[in-house]
Order: structure tokens, then sequence, then C-alpha cells
């Protein structure tokens, strides 16, 4: 039995579908190709695959060990294929002829796209989006402080600040929450992250200035009827998440994704009496709605947060509160978000897309003797047009979008408040050959005009296998004026399996000072902010290249990629130049980022998977005094060992990692007189973190896991400068590098039902 279902592929000329088997299963390692190819793709470990689209009517073959083979007739109008086999085969051996990857980058985008399956992200206790880079060579999870628990993420050597950060195809995770957003996505909401180095596209505007992280959230189509995941650890913390979805009929469905969350400790491993991690509980609630017609597709969101942290200085019982240093930090977040496409065109390329979205996000904490609160309302559209030029091969995007975000903001009596409103336009032009090789000429095939058809093939040879997208866009920002975005990505396949891409473009940004360094408030220093403050702006050139290799009936592959980030301006964040202060001021002088990638990943044994990754980054900026110095807090050197291993009957998985941190540079304290501060001045130590995690299928829907973190039980030396006198000139809690929490287990199940 064979089921297709028609979608929209808006932006895309390529053919893309899941395999899944009579039960629903996906079928990872299923081939696909055009009937008649020699070659073809392998469906991932989400049944996933995409191939080039044919100009004409065609059939698909698809084949999975164990089941008999099919064959699809693909109209020109289809683009998106549910595809379902039935019928097991008379094969009494099996041979597998595919690997899985959870992890992969694609050797057929022009864009250099990695993506991480679904696989991938059940490796880690998988919590919240910033825990799911765990296994991951690209993305760096840091800390923020000593008290508040706060992670943020880092791309090619620089803050996520300078990664544009979005869900489901629209930006998100800005403004007032920012500093907590990768909180506000559960793991088990995921299904997919796609992590793209560079300045990548301009649909989505012109903020990506080292690369996009997009998540894709579980759809109620997709996803189980009901699915329960609980999870409890050693520190205290326990979660609970709820899927409930139903399919109204056979184009609308809606689903109800459900997270409640608490941290509930005393724990103070070093005896400063500071809490360790913070209390947190947090209600987190998504409502989706689908509707997939054959000509019109549409969905509706509504997601709702409420988010409470409370950390400082341990209250002892009959304790007066007014004399401990204590943190509140209360966040309530509503957002609705739309998107339909529309098909009905004559030319099968053609499309429409509209994306909208609305939110109000308040904000309420304090720090001591600091309050910080604020209100953000912010709404986003983006309508975009794609169809082809000429012929398939050749396509074309235009579109225009609008921003507006009203920011109430205050820190203490000093207010932030002020509001951007940014309408845009933009064009994108992709060439992607994508037909089958050319018949053979008249004069081809009577040998006449040898040379010249020599000379022909060898240029239609190159076109083959050469892709570009090119990309401008103009906006005009209210308050900084016209920002013009040119952005180019090529490619060129040497072949099916290696690829090798150069991007350059330019990103821009408006730094919210605040909301984006909560983590400074944890500290006594003064704040100042010197002067007006301009857009951040920098252009970003990328190198990379790809292989995916066969050694005997092991797979693996090689990804190398070298990027420079290069700002014009740049909002400079000084914790050197005084000690008693943070400043924040326009850059004057340079300031860069050189990033090296390298990752290894190999099928060592049958079900034995190793990756290797090393990162260098040497990020340096010019400060107040005129000297360019290396960025505090930024490792030079990165590691990542992660390993791997499936039981034949896939019922045991288990996954060991290792990140290696060198050392990286303190902001300069040599004059702070505090007891402690020896161990703040020069460089942090370098260490390793190791995790393990261990996932045991007692049915087939029923799950066990548990695991553990930081097993090597490493952790910072007094993190906290002065805590004993937290309302002093001295105290702070920004110099941290490393945890501060020892050994933490986990244990969770998993249960769903279809």
């Amino acid at each position: 039995m064979v089921c297709l279902v028609f979608s929209l592929q808006a932006m895309s000329q390529i053919v893309t579908g899941t395999v899944k088997n009579d039960e629903g299963e996906v079928l990872y390692g299923a081939t696909v190709k055009w009937s008649g190819a020699s070659t073809g793709v392998v469906a991932d470990i989400d049944g996933y695959f995409e191939l080039p689209k044919q100009d004409t009517v065609a059939l698909l073959q698809v084949d999975y060990v164990g089941y008999n083979s099919i064959f699809i007739e693909v109209g020109l109008e289809e683009f998106n294929l549910d595809v379902e086999i039935g019928g097991i085969s008379d094969l009494m051996v099996v041979e597998v002829a595919a690997k899985k990857y959870d992890n992969f980058v694609s050797t057929i985008s022009v864009l250099n796209v990695e993506t991480i399956g679904s696989g991938e992200l059940r490796k880690a206790a998988c919590c919240n989006l910033s825990e799911t880079f765990s296994t991951n060579a690209s993305v760096d999870v840091a800390y923020s402080d000593a008290v508040t628990g706060t992670k943020e993420i880092m791309m090619l050597g620089l803050r996520g600040n300078y990664t544009q950060m979005m869900v489901e195809k629209r930006p998100s995770m800005t403004g007032l929450g920012s500093a907590f957003s990768l909180e506000f996505l559960p793991g088990t909401w995921l299904s997919s992250i796609q992590i793209s180095k560079g300045t990548g596209s301009v649909q989505n505007g012109y903020q990506a200035i080292v690369g996009q992280i997009n998540s894709e959230l579980v759809k109620p189509f997709e996803d189980h009827s009901l699915f329960v995941n609980l999870y409890g650890s050693t520190f205290g913390r326990g979660e609970a998440n709820i899927h409930l979805n139903r399919a109204i009929d056979d184009k609308l469905s809606m689903g109800l994704l459900l997270h409640a969350s608490t941290m509930d400790n005393q724990r103070d491993r070093n005896n400063d009496s500071f809490y360790d991690t913070p209390q947190k509980n947090m209600l987190d609630g998504m409502f989706r709605l689908f509707y997939r017609g054959d000509v019109l597709r549409t969905q509706i969101n509504v997601h709702a947060l409420t988010d409470r942290h409370q950390a400082g200085q341990i209250i002892p019982e009959g304790g007066n509160p007014l004399d401990f240093y204590s943190i509140g930090q209360n966040h309530d977040r509503i957002e609705v978000f739309a998107k339909a496409g529309y098909l009905d065109f004559k030319n099968e390329n053609t499309s429409i897309g509209f994306i909208t979205n609305g939110s109000f996000h308040e904000l309420d904490s304090y720090y001591g003797n600091r309050f910080h609160q604020g209100k953000q309302k912010n709404f986003y559209t983006n309508l975009m047009f794609a169809t082809d030029l000429k012929n398939e091969n050749n396509k074309f995007t235009t579109g225009t979008s609008f921003q507006y975000d009203e920011y109430k903001e205050k820190l203490n009596d000093t207010d932030f408040s002020r509001t951007e409103k940014v309408p845009g336009v933009f064009v994108e032009y992709t060439f992607d050959y994508a037909t089958e090789e050319e018949e053979e000429t008249e004069e081809d095939h009577e040998g006449h005009d040898h040379e010249e058809n020599e000379g022909h093939k060898k240029a239609s040879k190159f076109k083959k296998n050469f892709g570009t997208v090119l990309g401008l866009r103009a906006d005009h920002h209210n308050l900084f004026g016209w920002l013009i975005t040119p952005r180019a990505n090529f490619s060129y396949n040497f072949s099916d399996n290696s690829i090798v891409r150069l991007s350059a473009g330019r990103g821009y940004r408006s730094a919210n000072v605040i909301a984006e360094n909560v983590s400074v408030l944890a500290s006594s220093r003064a704040i100042q902010v010197l002067e007006v403050l301009d857009i951040e702006d920098a252009w970003n050139y990328g190198l990379s290249f790809t292989q995916k290799f066969d050694i005997g009936e092991r797979s693996g592959s090689f990804s190398a990629d070298a990027f420079r980030t290069s700002f014009n301006n740049q909002v400079v964040l000084d914790m050197d130049t005084d000690i008693n202060a943070v400043s924040f001021y326009n850059l004057d002088g340079k300031s860069f980022s050189n990033s090296f990638i390298g990752v290894l990943s190999y099928e060592v044994l049958k079900g034995l998977d190793v990756k290797l990754g090393y990162k260098f980054n040497d990020v340096q900026v010019t400060l107040q005094d005129g000297v360019t110095r290396a960025r505090p807090m930024v490792a030079k050197h990165r590691g990542l060992v992660s390993i791997d291993y499936v039981t034949p009957n896939e019922r045991w998985d288990f996954n060991i990692n290792s990140q290696l941190v060198g050392k990286s540079r303190f902001a300069d304290l040599v004059d702070n007189p505090t007891h402690n501060s020896d161990q703040h001045i020069g460089d942090t130590k370098q260490y390793a973190l190791f995790n393990a995690h261990v996932n045991f299928k007692l049915r087939e829907n029923f799950e066990i896991y548990v695991g553990g973190e930081n097993l090597g039980s490493f952790t910072q030396d007094n993190p906290i400068l002065d805590w004993q006198n937290p309302f002093g000139e001295n105290f702070d809690a920004t110099h941290i590098y490393a945890p501060i929490n020892g050994r933490m287990g986990y244990l969770g199940i998993r249960y769903f039902i279809d």
C-alpha cells in the first residue's frame, strides 16, 4: 500500500517526504531514487528524504531491506510525499544496506545546514532547548553567572545574541526574555533542530550574524496521540511533559503540548551561603491547530507560560529576609503565531507563504537592591512569493516583512524604554541544477563538432554540480535608518557525498543591553551606558567542506568549517577597564572572531558510532583604553568526544560524551582587594565534563532512561567574589567559566499511545 499526501514546499524545488511502514514506524535507511537512476538518497533517522525535482512525471523507487520495492508516480504538482510501505518480502536473511544518522550535514543544500534529529535529541535528558547541544560540536553552552543558573549558547566564538533564534522558521526568543528563552522550549516539544552556520538566507530578516538555529516542533499529525515524559534528578528537579493530539479528519488536526517543572533544593556545596541551584517553577503550554488541504495549508498556535526563579543567599530559619541577598526572576508570556500557504497556480513551482506572530512578555525581577522590570509587545509578519525563472533550476523568491517591538523597561530609576519599527523587503535568487543528465545531441551522436561538444559537456558538468543562493534585503529602522543586507552562498558538489561551500554576508542587530546581560546585575558593579548606542553591524565569511565516506561496510563523515566575523560596529560590554563598573559603548577599533570546527564521525563497529570534534576560537575586541584583547570567558580550544552504541535488537541505546574546554581569560581584576581574587586573575583552568545516558525500550511504547552529568564532578572553586559581603562594593558573581554543581544523576520514563 502506498499513501501520498501533497503539501506546500514554497521555497524549494525538491521532492521531500517521509518513509514509514504500515504500522506507522519510520524506516530510517530506506533508499529513495528515481527509477532508472544509478544513485539516490537514504532516509534519515526520522524517515525523511529529499531529492531534486524532475521536470516531467516520473517514477520514484523506494527500497527497504525486508520489504518489497515500491514505485510511485510523482506528478508535476507533487512536492511532498508520505510514503507507506506494506508487504514483507520473502527474504530469509536481512542485510542492512544503509546507516541511520541522528546528526548530519546535508550534501545537497547550498546552505551549510546541520540537522539534529529526534534520535540525537534523545541522547540527553533534553529537558529544554539549552540542554540539547551536549553532543554537538557547532554550538557551545556557557554559564552566565554563579547565582541564577542561567545558560546561554555560543556559536563561532560569539554569544548567542549574534545567532538568530527561530521557531518553525520565524524569528523568536528576542527581547526581554532572551536570557531565559532557551528554557521556554521543553525538549520533548522538539522534533528536530537545524543549525545554519554563516549569514544564510535573507528571507527571515537581517539579524543573523554568525548563523541561525531553527527549532521544529512536533506536529499533531506526526506525533503520538498521547505522549508522557516524566523526569527527576538528584538536584531536586522534576518535570512532566504531556502531548495530546487528535486528527479530526484527514485534513484537520490539533494538539496540546503541556509542561510543568520544578527545582527545589537548598544545596550549598562550596559553603558560600548561596544556593548552588536556583529554585524554579514553570508552567508551559501550547495549543496547535493544523489544516492541510490540497490548495491551502494553515496553522494557528497559542503558546503561554509562567516562570518563577528564586536564587541568592540561603535564609536560615528565623532570619530576616531583608538582611540577605536575594534574586527573583519572574516571567509571564503569551504568544500567538500562524502560517498559511497557497498553491493554486498554473505553474506548480509558484506559491505564496505567510507567517505572522504576536506576543506579550512581562518581566519582574530583582537582584539584591536592583530592580529590573519591563513589558514587551511584539508583532511580526512576513509575506513571501516564490516562483521559477524560465525553468525549475532558477528560483526566485521575494517578500515583505514588518517587525514591531515596544519596550517599557526600567532598571531602578533608569528608563530603557523604546519602540522599534522595521518594515523591509527582500529578493533571493537560487540556482540549483536538478534535472537528469542531458541527452546526447544529434551532433554528439554523429561525432560532429567533437571539441565543441566536449567543452559543452565540461561546462554542463560544472553547472550540474554548482549551486548558489544570492539574497538582498532592505529594511528601514525607525531608530537607525536604512539597513542594506547582501548575502551570497555558493556550493560545488564533487560527488553526491562531497561538497564545498563558500558564504559571505552582512548582518545587523539592535542590542538590548540589560535584558541580554542580566547576569551583570548579580554584582555590585555600576551599570554605565556611556553613549547613545548604534546598531551592531558585522560581516561574516565562511568556507566549509563536507565528505561522506564508506570504509568496507562502515560509513562515516567528515566536515570542516572556517569562519571569520568582523564588526563594523559592536556594542562592547567592558568589564576590564573598571573593576567597579560594567560599561557599554560603541566599538572604536577592531572586533572579530575567527573560528574553525572539524568533526569526524564513523561507525567503528556495527551499532558503535564515534564522533570527534575540535573547535578553535580566536575572539578579540578593542576596549576603551584602545588595547585589543581576547574576549573574556571564551575558550580558545574546545573538544568533543561522543560514543554511541545501539544493541542489535535496538532495545538498548547508550551514549557517553565528553566536552573538553580549554583555558580562557578572566576579565581584569588585579586591583580587586577581596580575599579570593587570586583565583579570578589571568587564565581559567582547562577541564573536561563527562556525561552518560542509557535508554531502555521496555515495550514498543514504554521506555526508561537513566543518566548522569558532570560525572567527574569538576567544579569551579570560589566562583563568587566577596560572597561574605553581597551588598559591598566588591561582590561579583559573573566570573564563572565552569559548573558550580558536582555530579548529577537523573531518571525518566517515556510512554505513548498512537
